[in-house]
């Protein structure tokens, strides 16, 4: 199959280029093969009918039997003479969703059995992959006997970086490990939005390190936004000795001084689009001729700022999946679920259910980001009106759950807090004041039922019959 229908992108090749060719080095010894490419989307818009490669290290060549010149700017299908839907099909879900997968599986073209992982970059719709040859190949065995110090360290490391686990966990054992193939005082992983930056993860030599807590909510402007002057032709930031930071860059060296740093290296990572995401951090590493650390922190880098994507993206589908967009409160699947899990674990337990008075008048009459806002001030209103938590059912409907004893009059209370947080307008601007109100009814487990259905079906009446006074006594919902 050719190319023909495939524009030449010279500028994405030479970025891939600059991206990977930096790490010579690492390409020379790491016994691994690595190559990026830009997933091509097929009519549908939901998967990759080709791949064009944008770059390959010479591991990679090796093993195809090609040179560089003749892969970058190819397609894959070009040079492989086998199935490739699974690479497409988890090629294109790195490229556009930002997922991450490792497999193993065995190439009969190749003749290898191959570990690889495929994951995102951050060139936009392209993709990378990883591979290991993993069998007793005369190549394989020829580059593990070249194979340095270094590279055996970033091995074991970026693959304890893909195993399953806990992510926390996991990130924690990383810069372990990496403490002890350097030997710093400290390892730090930063995050940062450009606002403020953090110490997201961190080991210390010293287990009784007592300034844990002063990379935490720092200044990003003030510590951090010129960081790019300090980058090599390799992309790391190292200073050989804090001193030469002490008349251009005070608040950074008082910091550094502050946490007795007297050298370090900072390799930064990036999101999806190319900003700054973190940086790793090694400080008073170990001078050792053994080991090259500047290539080990750089190239561990890239791989966590892989991990840290795609952990974001994990925690944010998580969240979308049990939170309700707009209020931030969790939604009705997950107030479901809570529900019948108290049933199961507790005896004496209960809910609200509360419904908006008004609120279709106000956004019909006002619109709907007015309509958005009396949601929002809503959700906030209904939490200070008691200590459980607060879901958004839908629309204008709220639940509360009581997930322990309480006795009745502290349910009626919160029936009174909720009429009391609705006594004064819901929005009051210069142009309009907006008032509404809102009607709760409550059910009790185990006085009421202690089928958690047959709860919510009483809380729900008990909910109307008081809308209906409400009803009577205003004329309108």
């Amino acid at each position: 199959m050719g190319n023909q229908n495939i524009e030449s992108d010279e500028s994405l090749i030479k970025n891939a280029f600059l991206l990977f060719d930096k790490m010579s080095e690492l390409h020379k010894n790491l016994p691994v093969a690595y190559a990026v490419f830009q997933a091509i989307p097929n009519e549908e818009g939901n998967g990759a009918s080709n791949a064009k490669y944008l770059y390959a290290n010479g591991r990679f060549c090796s093993g195809l039997g090609r040179s560089k010149d003749e892969i970058v700017g190819g397609l894959v299908t070009e040079t492989f003479q086998e199935d490739i839907s699974e690479l497409l099909e988890f090629g294109y879900r790195a490229a556009f969703l930002g997922e991450e997968s490792h497999h193993t599986t065995y190439s009969k073209f190749l003749g290898h059995w191959m570990e690889f992982t495929i994951a995102a970059t951050n060139i936009e719709g392209c993709f990378i992959v990883v591979c290991t040859f993993i069998d007793d190949s005369h190549l394989e065995k020829e580059l593990l006997r070249r194979n340095s110090t270094t590279d055996d360290a970033i091995v074991r490391i970026t693959r304890l970086l893909s195993s399953e686990g806990e992510y926390e966990n996991i990130m924690n054992s990383v810069l372990e490990e990496i403490g002890h193939v350097i030997h710093p005082s400290r390892m730090d992983i930063l995050i940062t939005d450009r606002i403020t930056f953090d110490s997201k993860f961190r080991w210390c030599a010293d287990e009784n390190d007592r300034r844990k807590d002063i990379l935490s909510g720092l200044s990003y402007e003030q510590y951090l936004s010129n960081w790019r002057k300090y980058l090599n032709e390799d992309q790391v930031i190292r200073i050989d000795d804090v001193e030469i930071l002490k008349e251009n860059e005070p608040e950074g060296y008082r910091l550094l001084k502050e946490l007795e740093i007297e050298r370090f290296i900072w390799a930064p990572f990036f999101d999806n689009k190319h900003r700054l995401l973190g940086f790793l951090c090694a400080d008073n590493y170990e001078l050792s001729e053994a080991i090259d650390t500047m290539r080990l922190i750089q190239s561990i880098s890239y791989f966590i700022g892989f991990r840290i994507r795609n952990q974001t993206l994990v925690e944010f589908l998580d969240y979308r999946g049990n939170h309700d967009e707009l209020t931030g409160l969790k939604n009705r699947r997950v107030f479901g679920e809570k529900l019948k899990i108290l049933s199961h674990i507790k005896e004496y337990y209960g809910l609200f259910y509360v419904d908006l008075n008004l609120f279709k008048h106000a956004n019909d009459n006002y619109g709907h980001q007015v309509g958005n806002d009396v949601l929002k001030e809503t959700a906030l209103r209904l939490s200070e009106a008691s200590d459980f938590e607060v879901y958004r059912l839908g629309g204008d409907e709220f639940a509360i759950l009581v997930d322990k004893e309480i006795p009745e009059s502290e349910y009626e209370q919160i029936l009174l807090n909720i009429d009391e947080a609705f006594s004064k307008p819901i929005l009051e601007t210069d142009e309009y004041s907006i008032r509404i109100s809102a009607s709760a009814g409550y059910a009790m487990a185990p006085y009421d039922s202690d089928n958690p259905n047959e709860l919510r079906k009483i809380a729900d009446q008990r909910m109307y019959k008081r809308k209906k006074v409400m009803h009577e006594e205003i004329g309108s919902i």
